[in-house]
């Protein structure tokens, strides 16, 4: 009789740990990220008649990049169909960069690939966040969105360039594209 009982407390603690162990539906709504709004800021000294200079010689968008690494040893990064306009069917959307001078040390940027707000508020929504660290014998590199889900929302897209993190002073630059209905897209298609 004491062991059916022990047995039995024993597989009703088993149950009661079990069934508390498995996410309610509450909580499996909560593990999905929300959204993150973020107010749009402008980096320092742009605007018109600006340059852009500084760390790059060339910012570009595009739909893919390839690597020439015959110059010296040195990485050189090269941008394959360039354009400022995709589609939301576009597999990845890059950032490419060519630096003025190969680096004298390791440093990385960061891409915020932000969803600029459709009636025009100086707000977007940060739908990915992309890191690329650089070398010495780096003389560019890129930064990349994978399509999402359901493919890229249509609308006017800025990615900011952080140098090494992103605070109120890392901001580098802006590139801006937009993603379009398929027929009104531009641009060849590799």
């Amino acid at each position: 009789m004491i062991a059916c009982v022990g047995t039995g407390l024993a597989l009703a603690l088993v149950v009661t740990v079990t069934v508390l162990a498995q996410p309610s539906e509450a909580a499996a709504e909560e593990g999905k990220p929300s959204p993150v709004v973020v107010p749009l800021v402008n980096p320092v000294g742009e605007g018109k008649g600006s340059f852009r200079g500084g760390l790059f010689r060339k910012i570009a968008t595009a739909r893919g990049f390839e690597i020439d690494d015959s110059k010296a040893g040195l990485h050189e990064v090269k941008a394959v169909g360039i354009t400022n306009t995709f589609t939301p069917d576009t597999p990845a959307i890059y950032v490419v960069v060519e630096f003025l001078q190969s680096a004298f040390d390791i440093f990385r940027l960061v891409g915020r690939f932000i969803l600029e707000d459709p009636e025009g508020k100086p707000v977007g929504t940060v739908l990915h966040v992309d890191r690329a660290q650089f070398e010495n014998e780096d003389t560019g590199g890129y930064l990349m969105m994978k399509q999402p889900p359901g493919g890229f929302p249509l609308g006017n897209y800025r990615v900011e360039i952080h140098y090494e993190e992103i605070t109120d002073m890392s901001l580098l630059t802006l590139v801006r594209f937009k993603v379009v209905p398929a027929t009104g897209a531009a641009g060849p298609k590799p």
